[in-house]
């Protein structure tokens, strides 16, 4: 029954319905830790969760903004619960259940994907990448994380399948990487070859006698999907936007301004250095950016008309930054701790996802926006219920 119990949340997830939101899904998910798990008290690990919970709580107490500050504390609360809650419960057969659940979560990215991209080409031919979104409540970027996550959870299936099926998860795969290419988003753009050639490696390393078979694939899977890229309108603008951006980021050049993302970066930057040890409280780091950003006369353009950055209200877009700026050191010391667990106490797709979202705060503030939070929640009740580490450990010792 309680693999049952986290099903919904698996489902919910990709499609993160306005009128169904994944909180439900995730609700049922720990309610059946707590029901059907043994109860094991510890502080071992959900004192990362506590003490990241306390100090999002405590850093409003000083911040100008504490109505915006507790909305912060709710929209991070999800990831504390859970893993203050998974911590004190260990689930029998819990490498299984956790399995089920990925796998769960992955076709059911695959049906959503599938759903939105063709929807979109009936209504809009193939449109630029912008025209693609989730529910209204995944954006491009976290719409990507998830195909990414799903892609790396079916890939690890590829090498257990036999026949038909293991083409089949092959084909869903592709698939999933193409939507990370049709998405465009950049840092994907850049990660995905990255974590293709990282994987690949690892397999010929366990594989020694399918070497050159696994070489061949690596080579030819980098091919396709760099075709891809160069061929398809929106990657390929993307990553002209990315060389100009790149080539103009201390001025102007040939007209082209640099992306938006290094200006709030900058002046995030000027903030943490006015605020650096106890940051400038829970909520107050998109309202004080704002005002920063007064002083900023870098023009920007959606088409053909001009705006000024402080003409909309914006986050740092990097999750580091944006920590720091709200809860100063020991926020981002916090943070820190909270990956490091997840890195460490995770293995196999989990850890690569855990890397994923890692690697895509660094462009985004991940925790600001709900997809963010409901993935990294549900990484960390994978972690959890999979124990992978910990029965590792007990092997060890047993020997």
């Amino acid at each position: 029954m309680l693999w049952l119990s986290g099903v919904p949340a698996a489902v919910l997830l990709p499609f993160a319905w306005p009128w169904l939101s994944p909180i439900y899904g995730l609700i049922l998910m720990a309610l059946g830790m707590v029901v059907w798990g043994r109860a094991r008290l510890t502080l071992k690990h959900g004192a990362v969760f506590l003490g990241f919970l306390l100090w999002e709580v405590l850093s409003v107490f000083w911040s100008p903004y504490p109505g915006l500050g507790w909305a912060d504390v709710v929209m991070v609360l999800p990831i504390a619960l859970m893993g203050i809650i998974a911590s004190q419960f260990r689930v029998p057969q819990g490498a299984e259940i956790a399995h089920r659940w990925s796998t769960v979560f992955a076709w059911s990215t695959i049906v959503a994907w599938s759903i939105i991209f063709f929807t979109s080409v009936l209504e809009n031919g193939l449109v630029h990448y912008k025209s693609f979104a989730l529910g209204g409540r995944v954006g491009v970027h976290f719409q990507s994380i998830y195909l990414i996550v799903a892609a790396l959870i079916l890939e690890r299936e590829i090498w257990k399948a036999k026949g038909i099926f293991r083409w089949i998860l092959a084909t869903a795969v592709l698939w999933l990487l193409f939507g990370v290419i049709t998405l465009s988003s950049r840092i994907h753009l850049i990660i995905v070859p990255v974590l293709i050639m990282v994987r690949f490696a690892a397999l010929i390393w366990e594989m020694k006698a399918r070497r050159k078979t696994l070489i061949a694939l690596a080579s030819a899977t980098v091919v396709v999907l760099g075709f891809l890229v160069v061929a398809l309108p929106g990657p390929r603008n993307r990553m002209i936007d990315l060389r100009n951006e790149i080539r103009s980021i201390d001025q102007k050049v040939d007209g082209k301004q640099t992306n938006h993302r290094i200006f709030l970066w900058k002046y995030g930057v000027e903030l943490v250095q006015e605020s650096t040890w106890k940051g400038l409280g829970n909520g107050a780091s998109e309202e004080f950016l704002h005002e920063k950003l007064k002083t900023c006369t870098a023009t920007f353009y959606r088409g053909t008309t001009p705006y000024y950055l402080h003409e909309v209200k914006y986050d740092v877009h990097n999750i580091w930054l944006q920590s720091w700026l709200e809860g100063g050191v020991v926020g981002v010391l916090l943070l820190a701790l909270l990956f490091g667990w997840g890195l460490y106490f995770s293995s196999g797709a989990v850890r690569y996802s855990w890397i994923v979202v890692l690697l895509s705060g660094t462009t985004e503030s991940v925790l600001e926006k709900q997809a963010g939070v409901f993935i990294l929640t549900f990484l960390v009740a994978l972690t959890f219920v999979s124990g992978i580490k910990e029965r590792r450990e007990a092997s060890i010792h047993k020997r």
